[in-house]
């Protein structure tokens, strides 16, 4: 076990580092110099994932000390967080694998992806980038959010990207980026694969989609919300000729390790987890109290340090709650089970948690093309092609369902989910224990309308491979699940309860509402009944996107600095 005096001699290292030098520290060390336990930061930040690390460059970068907190690792040694062909999907390195539960507590046969090092999930995830629609954006500010609306985030969606325009092969294969649907000048880096992937059948499913689904807008960049619901996928990557590979670009790539980035002013601690939060009698939040993540549950020491103007939770909609909770916030009866003195009464703590159900039907190539790797995917890029449908009599214009086409191995395939789900879980603590991971309940299709909306695009999916673009690809367009099709509702329903798994865009757990309502945050992310404690991260967004949240998560996260700035 690290021992008490040696998470000390961390901080000490950190500190000191840092204070004659101009460069970004990170370290995990923990065998340097002692140090008193009252050092003080200006603002300590749990999480180096993409909200902690975005909102501690600016802060940083406005002259302030910052510590970040970060449960995991630097994984940047690992080709298989740094180049995105690398990447084995299922891969647990970076990978919390957190156990999901049903409601009688039973757990659930998938796990809960999450990344575990500095970068968080922009270090595993699908790397899939487009904006979410003005409409969805103005609906934060309807829940009583003022400020939280299209017109002043997107000039933070502007400024976090740099998009690498497609190549003339590439926008003769239907790749583009439309002018305003991006930046040019950002640290997050986004292009199209070279040379884009399976291209021939990206552009058989544009042809299969537009026939299943009449109206579908297909187009060149889905980042055109106003005129384009299907496109070829964009992704948060750079082509490196040096080793032909496709380098990711996380929030680590473009805040933490870029050259132009480094701020005196900024720590980040590795391999270690916050425990809970430190106040003064009148719920001021004065620091945390944390350890290191490879403690032993049965015997742990904590440290603690100091933040001079405020405490910020970036850990993400599956961790933030739980600190919150371990600090005596939230719902009495969770708190009381887990053997923690509640400070202030928040029930909407780990309610409201949301996330988009998500399975896939595939079809069986015919052997003539299974060698073609312009049909079959060979290289790792996860669904080249995206189409986002509307139920025009429900919401017109609003898409419900992504449905993300794809191949691999003897088969085509298509993964998809509904897109703005009602149905909500709820996620919490069952021990003071830190180490212990929390119980999250999921809940995914328990809403009637997510269920229909389930079926609906179960259905629909198989159509894609019987329609007649297909003609003489496909052997079989009903490979798998075997529902023939004459399949029942119920039949449908049954299986994708046997095969879904979370899309790993997790929201809601701290909500951005009116506390009446259930929010745990206000407008400015303040925790409600707290002072200099905020959240900033996926869990302060109470409803679900019709985009993936990476995107918007930086345009939320930056806008937060600023708040923090002004305040």
């Amino acid at each position: 076990m690290t021992s008490f005096g040696a998470v000390r001699r961390a901080l000490v290292a950190l500190f000191l580092s840092a204070a004659w030098g101009s460069c970004t520290t990170v370290t995990n060390e923990t065998d340097i110099i002692d140090i008193a336990t009252n050092r003080t930061f200006d603002y300590v930040i749990a999480g180096a994932g993409l909200s902690g690390l975005t909102v501690g460059n600016k802060l940083s970068g406005a002259g302030f000390s910052v510590l970040i907190i970060e449960a995991g690792p630097d994984g940047s040694w690992n080709p298989a967080i740094s180049y995105a062909e690398d990447r084995v999907w299922g891969d647990t390195f970076c990978n919390w694998k957190y156990p999901a539960y049903a409601e009688n507590g039973t757990q659930l046969k998938w796990k809960v992806d999450s990344g575990a090092c500095i970068g968080g999930s922009t270090s595993i995830n699908g790397m899939v980038w487009y904006r979410p629609a003005k409409a969805e954006l103005d609906k934060l500010e309807s829940l009583g959010n003022p400020g939280w609306n299209w017109n002043n985030l997107l000039p933070y969606f502007e400024a976090s990207e740099r998009v690498i325009p497609p190549s003339p092969d590439q926008v003769a294969q239907g790749a583009g980026t439309v002018p305003g649907a991006h930046g040019s000048d950002g640290v997050v880096n986004t292009s199209y694969p070279t040379p884009l992937s399976i291209p021939k059948a990206v552009n058989l499913y544009k042809q299969a989609v537009s026939l299943t689904f009449p109206g579908l807008a297909v187009g060149e960049d889905l980042s055109d919300r106003d005129s384009v619901s299907s496109a070829t996928t964009l992704y948060t990557v750079w082509y490196d000729p040096a080793t032909g590979k496709h380098r990711r670009s996380s929030a680590a790539d473009g805040y933490l390790w870029d050259p132009n980035q480094q701020r005196a002013g900024l720590f980040v601690l590795t391999t270690h987890k916050i425990d809970k939060v430190l106040f003064r009698n009148d719920t001021t939040a004065t620091g945390v109290s944390f350890l290191p993540t490879n403690s032993s549950s049965s015997s742990f020491e904590t440290l603690e340090v100091y933040a001079r103007k405020g405490v910020i939770l970036s850990a993400g909609s599956l961790a933030s709650a739980p600190i919150l909770e371990r600090s005596g916030i939230g719902r009495s009866d969770v708190l009381k089970a887990a053997g923690i003195e509640q400070l202030i009464d928040l029930p909407g703590v780990g309610a409201n948690l949301n996330d988009q159900p998500g399975t896939g039907t595939s079809a069986l190539v015919a052997e003539g093309y299974q060698s073609d790797t312009g049909i079959i995917n060979k290289r790792g890029f996860f669904a080249p092609e995206i189409s986002l449908i509307s139920v025009n009599e429900l919401w017109p214009g609003v898409p419900v369902v992504e449905l993300l086409a794809d191949s691999g191995g003897e088969t085509l395939f298509t993964a998809f989910w509904p897109l703005l789900t009602l149905s909500r879980g709820h996620i919490h603590i069952d021990t003071s224990d830190p180490l212990v991971h929390p119980l999250i309940t999921p809940r995914l299709l328990e809403d009637s309308f997510d269920a229909a909306v389930a079926i609906s695009i179960a259905r629909a999916s198989r159509s894609v491979f019987s329609s007649p673009p297909f003609k003489g690809i496909v052997a079989n367009a009903y490979y798998d699940p075997a529902i023939g099709p004459n399949g029942t509702d119920a039949e449908y329903l049954a299986w994708y309860k046997s095969s879904m798994f979370g899309a790993s865009h997790w929201i809601g757990s701290t909500s951005m509402m009116p506390r009446h309502l259930g929010g745990v945050v206000d407008h400015r992310l303040r925790v409600y009944g707290t002072k200099q404690l905020r959240v900033v991260d996926a869990g302060i967004l109470p409803l679900q996107l019709t985009s993936h949240t990476m995107s918007t998560l930086y345009a939320v996260s930056a806008r937060a600095a600023d708040l923090i700035l002004d305040n």
